[in-house]
């Protein structure tokens, strides 16, 4: 099925295991962080979860930057 003009390429959806070795995590690790809501992802069903890089990229950014100062006045 051809894509339409204006729709955007849908952004390819990546497994535990091949998330887990891009993040270099171990794969039970990364289960965990998806149970307790830790790392974005996206619920295909019940049981598959899959993961899209923009949003792992951007999750990553997020937990490097350095923590803001609060001033107290």
């Amino acid at each position: 099925m051809a894509r339409k003009k204006n729709e955007p390429p849908k952004e390819r959806l990546y497994s535990i295991p091949e998330m887990s070795k891009m993040i270099q995590v171990d794969e039970r690790t990364l289960v965990e962080w998806v149970q307790y809501r830790r790392i974005p992802h996206v619920r295909v069903d019940e049981k598959l979860v899959r993961f899209k890089l923009s949003d792992i990229a951007k999750w990553v950014r997020d937990k490097n930057k350095p923590p803001q100062k609060y001033e107290i006045k």
